[in-house]
Protein backbone atom coordinates (compact mmCIF):
# COMPACT_ATOMS: atom_id res chain seq x y z
CA UNK A 1 0.00 0.00 0.00
CA UNK A 2 1.34 3.43 -0.90
CA UNK A 3 1.87 5.98 1.84
CA UNK A 4 -0.76 8.67 1.98
CA UNK A 5 0.56 11.92 0.56
CA UNK A 6 0.28 14.59 3.26
CA UNK A 7 0.86 17.52 0.91
CA UNK A 8 3.30 20.35 1.34
CA UNK A 9 3.50 24.11 1.63
CA UNK A 10 5.82 26.79 0.25
CA UNK A 11 7.14 29.49 2.57
CA UNK A 12 9.81 32.14 2.77
CA UNK A 13 12.33 32.38 5.62
CA UNK A 14 14.13 35.72 5.80
CA UNK A 15 17.09 36.82 7.93
CA UNK A 16 17.55 40.58 8.10
CA UNK A 17 21.10 41.50 9.16
CA UNK A 18 22.33 44.81 10.58
CA UNK A 19 25.51 45.61 12.52
CA UNK A 20 26.37 41.95 13.15
CA UNK A 21 22.89 41.01 14.37
CA UNK A 22 19.82 39.31 12.88
CA UNK A 23 16.26 40.48 13.38
CA UNK A 24 14.70 37.45 15.06
CA UNK A 25 11.08 36.64 15.88
CA UNK A 26 10.46 35.00 19.24
CA UNK A 27 7.28 33.01 18.53
CA UNK A 28 5.25 33.42 21.73
CA UNK A 29 1.95 34.99 20.60
CA UNK A 30 0.36 32.69 18.02
CA UNK A 31 -1.82 29.75 19.16
CA UNK A 32 -1.07 26.21 17.91
CA UNK A 33 2.22 27.39 16.44
CA UNK A 34 4.68 24.64 15.42
CA UNK A 35 7.41 27.22 16.15
CA UNK A 36 6.05 28.05 19.61
CA UNK A 37 8.78 29.34 21.93
CA UNK A 38 11.48 29.25 19.26
CA UNK A 39 13.50 32.10 17.74
CA UNK A 40 13.25 32.09 13.95
CA UNK A 41 13.56 34.43 10.98
CA UNK A 42 10.80 36.42 9.34
CA UNK A 43 8.51 34.78 6.79
CA UNK A 44 5.38 32.85 6.00
CA UNK A 45 3.29 31.04 3.42
CA UNK A 46 3.06 31.95 -0.24
CA UNK A 47 -0.13 33.58 -1.40
CA UNK A 48 -1.70 32.72 -4.78
CA UNK A 49 0.57 33.31 -7.77
CA UNK A 50 3.39 34.85 -5.69
CA UNK A 51 7.03 34.37 -6.61
CA UNK A 52 9.49 33.69 -3.76
CA UNK A 53 10.70 37.29 -3.99
CA UNK A 54 7.19 38.70 -3.85
CA UNK A 55 6.34 36.56 -0.83
CA UNK A 56 9.57 37.60 0.89
CA UNK A 57 8.89 41.31 0.41
CA UNK A 58 5.26 41.03 1.56
CA UNK A 59 6.06 38.94 4.65
CA UNK A 60 8.83 41.29 5.76
CA UNK A 61 6.56 44.29 5.30
CA UNK A 62 3.62 42.68 7.13
CA UNK A 63 5.62 41.27 10.06
CA UNK A 64 8.14 44.07 10.59
CA UNK A 65 6.92 47.18 8.78
CA UNK A 66 10.24 47.32 6.89
CA UNK A 67 10.73 47.56 3.13
CA UNK A 68 13.43 45.33 1.63
CA UNK A 69 16.12 47.12 -0.37
CA UNK A 70 19.07 44.68 -0.75
CA UNK A 71 18.90 40.91 -0.47
CA UNK A 72 20.27 37.59 -1.71
CA UNK A 73 18.15 34.53 -2.45
CA UNK A 74 20.35 31.89 -0.80
CA UNK A 75 18.67 28.50 -1.18
CA UNK A 76 15.81 26.15 -0.44
CA UNK A 77 15.43 24.26 2.83
CA UNK A 78 13.18 21.19 2.73
CA UNK A 79 11.66 20.69 6.17
CA UNK A 80 10.37 17.14 6.74
CA UNK A 81 8.60 16.05 9.91
CA UNK A 82 6.67 13.08 11.25
CA UNK A 83 4.13 15.51 12.74
CA UNK A 84 3.79 18.36 10.25
CA UNK A 85 3.42 18.63 6.50
CA UNK A 86 6.52 18.98 4.39
CA UNK A 87 7.61 22.58 3.97
CA UNK A 88 9.80 24.09 1.25
CA UNK A 89 11.38 27.18 2.79
CA UNK A 90 12.90 29.71 0.39
CA UNK A 91 15.80 31.28 2.28
CA UNK A 92 16.68 34.98 1.95
CA UNK A 93 19.50 37.04 3.47
CA UNK A 94 18.52 40.72 3.64
CA UNK A 95 21.18 43.34 4.28
CA UNK A 96 19.39 46.64 3.66
CA UNK A 97 15.90 47.83 4.56
CA UNK A 98 14.10 51.10 5.09
CA UNK A 99 11.20 52.15 7.30
CA UNK A 100 10.35 51.92 10.99
CA UNK A 101 10.17 48.61 12.85
CA UNK A 102 6.70 47.78 14.16
CA UNK A 103 5.28 45.19 16.58
CA UNK A 104 4.49 41.76 15.16
CA UNK A 105 1.28 39.86 15.91
CA UNK A 106 3.02 36.47 15.85
CA UNK A 107 5.81 37.14 18.33
CA UNK A 108 8.37 39.57 19.70
CA UNK A 109 10.96 41.06 17.32
CA UNK A 110 14.49 41.50 18.64
CA UNK A 111 17.94 42.10 17.17
CA UNK A 112 20.21 39.22 18.24
CA UNK A 113 23.97 39.18 17.68
CA UNK A 114 25.23 36.43 15.40
CA UNK A 115 27.45 35.07 18.20
CA UNK A 116 24.54 34.74 20.66
CA UNK A 117 21.94 33.31 18.31
CA UNK A 118 22.82 29.65 18.92
CA UNK A 119 22.17 30.08 22.66
CA UNK A 120 18.44 30.74 22.13
CA UNK A 121 15.74 28.05 21.63
CA UNK A 122 15.61 27.20 17.92
CA UNK A 123 15.38 24.35 15.43
CA UNK A 124 18.78 22.64 15.52
CA UNK A 125 18.94 22.37 11.73
CA UNK A 126 18.73 26.18 11.50
CA UNK A 127 22.34 26.29 12.68
CA UNK A 128 23.50 24.74 9.42
CA UNK A 129 22.01 27.30 7.05
CA UNK A 130 22.65 30.22 9.40
CA UNK A 131 26.35 29.37 9.27
CA UNK A 132 26.21 29.73 5.48
CA UNK A 133 24.33 33.04 5.21
CA UNK A 134 27.46 35.18 5.53
CA UNK A 135 29.52 33.08 3.10
CA UNK A 136 29.60 33.39 -0.66
CA UNK A 137 28.34 29.83 -1.22
CA UNK A 138 26.21 29.59 -4.39
CA UNK A 139 22.51 28.78 -4.24
CA UNK A 140 22.16 25.61 -2.14
CA UNK A 141 19.64 22.94 -1.21
CA UNK A 142 19.33 21.71 2.36
CA UNK A 143 17.05 19.00 3.73
CA UNK A 144 16.27 18.60 7.42
CA UNK A 145 14.23 15.75 8.85
CA UNK A 146 12.69 15.89 12.33
CA UNK A 147 11.06 13.14 14.39
CA UNK A 148 9.17 13.27 17.72
CA UNK A 149 8.50 16.95 17.21
CA UNK A 150 11.79 18.81 17.09
CA UNK A 151 14.42 16.05 17.32
CA UNK A 152 16.73 16.44 14.32
CA UNK A 153 17.19 13.03 12.68
CA UNK A 154 19.23 14.13 9.67
CA UNK A 155 20.50 17.17 7.80
CA UNK A 156 21.80 17.24 4.24
CA UNK A 157 23.52 20.10 2.41
CA UNK A 158 23.48 19.52 -1.35
CA UNK A 159 22.81 15.82 -0.55
CA UNK A 160 25.86 15.54 1.76
CA UNK A 161 25.42 14.99 5.52
CA UNK A 162 25.81 17.77 8.07
CA UNK A 163 26.68 16.77 11.65
CA UNK A 164 26.34 18.70 14.90
CA UNK A 165 28.01 18.86 18.30
CA UNK A 166 27.33 21.28 21.14
CA UNK A 167 29.78 23.87 19.82
CA UNK A 168 30.46 22.85 16.24
CA UNK A 169 28.91 22.10 12.86
CA UNK A 170 30.57 19.56 10.58
CA UNK A 171 29.45 20.41 7.05
CA UNK A 172 30.66 19.73 3.52
CA UNK A 173 33.47 21.97 2.32
CA UNK A 174 32.77 24.63 -0.28
CA UNK A 175 35.27 26.47 -2.50
CA UNK A 176 34.50 29.65 -0.59
CA UNK A 177 36.18 28.14 2.50
CA UNK A 178 39.62 28.60 0.91
CA UNK A 179 40.62 31.76 2.79
CA UNK A 180 39.69 30.41 6.24
CA UNK A 181 41.36 27.06 5.55
CA UNK A 182 44.54 28.75 4.32
CA UNK A 183 44.81 30.94 7.44
CA UNK A 184 44.94 27.79 9.60
CA UNK A 185 46.74 25.38 7.25
CA UNK A 186 49.69 27.70 6.59
CA UNK A 187 50.82 27.18 10.20
CA UNK A 188 54.19 25.32 10.04
CA UNK A 189 53.29 23.05 12.97
CA UNK A 190 49.97 21.66 11.75
CA UNK A 191 50.75 20.02 8.41
CA UNK A 192 53.67 17.83 9.54
CA UNK A 193 51.56 16.43 12.39
CA UNK A 194 49.16 15.14 9.71
CA UNK A 195 51.63 14.19 6.98
CA UNK A 196 51.30 17.18 4.65
CA UNK A 197 53.22 20.38 3.99
CA UNK A 198 52.08 23.72 5.42
CA UNK A 199 50.09 25.53 2.73
CA UNK A 200 52.47 27.97 0.98
CA UNK A 201 49.73 30.14 -0.56
CA UNK A 202 45.98 30.27 -1.07
CA UNK A 203 46.25 28.78 -4.56
CA UNK A 204 47.63 25.61 -2.96
CA UNK A 205 44.69 25.62 -0.54
CA UNK A 206 42.22 25.94 -3.41
CA UNK A 207 43.86 22.93 -5.10
CA UNK A 208 43.63 20.89 -1.88
CA UNK A 209 39.96 21.82 -1.56
CA UNK A 210 39.18 20.73 -5.12
CA UNK A 211 41.23 17.52 -5.06
CA UNK A 212 40.90 16.32 -1.45
CA UNK A 213 38.60 18.19 0.91
CA UNK A 214 35.50 18.56 -1.26
CA UNK A 215 34.07 15.06 -1.33
CA UNK A 216 31.96 12.47 0.52
CA UNK A 217 32.37 12.29 4.30
CA UNK A 218 34.82 15.19 4.31
CA UNK A 219 33.74 17.94 6.68
CA UNK A 220 34.64 21.54 7.41
CA UNK A 221 34.77 22.03 11.18
CA UNK A 222 32.75 25.20 11.78
CA UNK A 223 32.23 27.07 15.03
CA UNK A 224 28.52 27.50 15.66
CA UNK A 225 28.95 30.98 17.14
CA UNK A 226 30.94 32.47 14.24
CA UNK A 227 30.33 30.22 11.21
CA UNK A 228 34.07 30.17 10.52
CA UNK A 229 35.85 26.94 9.45
CA UNK A 230 38.59 26.12 11.96
CA UNK A 231 39.81 22.78 10.61
CA UNK A 232 38.87 19.61 8.78
CA UNK A 233 37.83 16.05 9.55
CA UNK A 234 36.84 13.04 7.48
CA UNK A 235 36.09 9.37 7.21
CA UNK A 236 38.02 7.53 4.49
CA UNK A 237 38.92 3.95 3.44
CA UNK A 238 41.62 2.13 5.38
CA UNK A 239 44.28 -0.03 3.76
CA UNK A 240 43.61 -3.74 3.36
CA UNK A 241 46.40 -4.48 5.82
CA UNK A 242 44.30 -3.07 8.66
CA UNK A 243 40.83 -4.33 7.82
CA UNK A 244 39.86 -7.64 9.36
CA UNK A 245 38.08 -10.31 7.36
CA UNK A 246 34.36 -9.63 6.82
CA UNK A 247 34.62 -6.30 8.66
CA UNK A 248 33.47 -2.95 7.32
CA UNK A 249 35.80 -0.27 8.59
CA UNK A 250 36.96 3.25 7.85
CA UNK A 251 39.55 5.62 9.28
CA UNK A 252 39.08 8.98 11.01
CA UNK A 253 41.31 11.92 10.20
CA UNK A 254 41.16 15.42 11.67
CA UNK A 255 43.12 18.64 12.22
CA UNK A 256 42.42 21.96 13.91
CA UNK A 257 43.91 25.44 13.68
CA UNK A 258 46.40 26.15 16.44
CA UNK A 259 44.12 28.74 18.10
CA UNK A 260 41.63 25.96 18.83
CA UNK A 261 43.95 23.43 20.47
CA UNK A 262 43.41 22.47 24.09
CA UNK A 263 39.70 23.37 24.17
CA UNK A 264 38.19 19.90 23.79
CA UNK A 265 37.13 20.42 20.18
CA UNK A 266 39.03 17.40 18.82
CA UNK A 267 37.39 15.02 21.31
CA UNK A 268 33.99 16.50 20.44
CA UNK A 269 34.67 15.95 16.73
CA UNK A 270 35.90 12.38 17.03
CA UNK A 271 32.95 11.36 19.20
CA UNK A 272 30.49 12.73 16.66
CA UNK A 273 32.29 10.98 13.78
CA UNK A 274 32.08 7.75 15.79
CA UNK A 275 28.34 8.21 16.23
CA UNK A 276 27.90 8.91 12.53
CA UNK A 277 30.05 5.93 11.51
CA UNK A 278 28.46 3.40 13.85
CA UNK A 279 24.83 4.59 13.97
CA UNK A 280 24.26 5.98 10.49
CA UNK A 281 26.81 4.11 8.36
CA UNK A 282 26.63 0.92 10.45
CA UNK A 283 30.37 0.27 10.23
CA UNK A 284 31.90 -2.56 12.24
CA UNK A 285 35.05 -0.70 13.28
CA UNK A 286 36.94 2.57 13.07
CA UNK A 287 40.66 3.22 12.88
CA UNK A 288 42.62 6.32 13.85
CA UNK A 289 46.38 6.94 13.62
CA UNK A 290 48.94 9.34 15.01
CA UNK A 291 52.61 9.96 14.30
CA UNK A 292 55.11 9.27 17.06
CA UNK A 293 55.33 12.26 19.40
CA UNK A 294 51.88 13.66 18.66
CA UNK A 295 50.60 13.16 22.19
CA UNK A 296 47.66 15.53 21.72
CA UNK A 297 46.15 13.25 19.11
CA UNK A 298 47.08 10.15 21.13
CA UNK A 299 45.23 11.53 24.15
CA UNK A 300 42.12 12.36 22.11
CA UNK A 301 42.00 8.86 20.66
CA UNK A 302 42.41 7.30 24.10
CA UNK A 303 39.55 9.40 25.50
CA UNK A 304 37.38 8.16 22.62
CA UNK A 305 38.11 4.48 23.26
CA UNK A 306 40.64 3.67 20.55
CA UNK A 307 43.08 0.87 21.43
CA UNK A 308 46.57 0.40 19.99
CA UNK A 309 46.82 -2.31 17.33
CA UNK A 310 50.30 -1.94 15.84
CA UNK A 311 53.04 0.54 14.94
CA UNK A 312 55.15 0.78 11.81
CA UNK A 313 57.52 3.15 10.06
CA UNK A 314 55.73 4.72 7.08
CA UNK A 315 56.88 6.92 4.24
CA UNK A 316 55.39 10.41 4.31
CA UNK A 317 55.41 11.09 0.60
CA UNK A 318 54.33 14.72 0.78
CA UNK A 319 57.03 15.54 3.35
CA UNK A 320 59.74 13.35 1.82
CA UNK A 321 60.60 11.54 5.06
CA UNK A 322 59.71 8.51 7.18
CA UNK A 323 58.01 8.42 10.58
CA UNK A 324 56.82 5.89 13.13
CA UNK A 325 53.04 5.69 12.85
CA UNK A 326 50.75 4.22 15.51
CA UNK A 327 47.46 2.62 14.39
CA UNK A 328 44.52 2.35 16.79
CA UNK A 329 41.10 0.76 16.48
CA UNK A 330 37.66 0.68 18.13
CA UNK A 331 34.86 -1.74 17.33
CA UNK A 332 31.20 -0.83 17.20
CA UNK A 333 30.47 -3.20 20.10
CA UNK A 334 33.04 -1.47 22.30
CA UNK A 335 31.68 1.93 21.30
CA UNK A 336 28.15 0.81 22.22
CA UNK A 337 29.39 -0.42 25.61
CA UNK A 338 31.01 2.98 26.23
Amino acid sequence: MKEEHRGHMETTLCYIEKDGAYLMLHRIKKKNDLNEGKWIGIGGKFEADESPEECMRREVREETGLTVKTYRYRGIVTFVSDRYETEYMHLFHITETEGELKDCEEGVLEWVSVEKLHELPHWLGDRAFLSLLRTQIPFFSMKVRYVDGDHLESCLLNEQPVLFTDRLILRPFIEEDAKAVYENAKDPEIGPLCGWIPHPDIEHTKEVLRDILIGPDSFAIVRVDTGDPIGACSLFPVSGKKVRENETAEEIGYWLGRDYWGQGYATEIVKELQRYAFEEKQLDALWCCYYDGNERSHNVQTKCGFVHEYSEVVERRLLGDKMLNHSQRISRSKWEDM
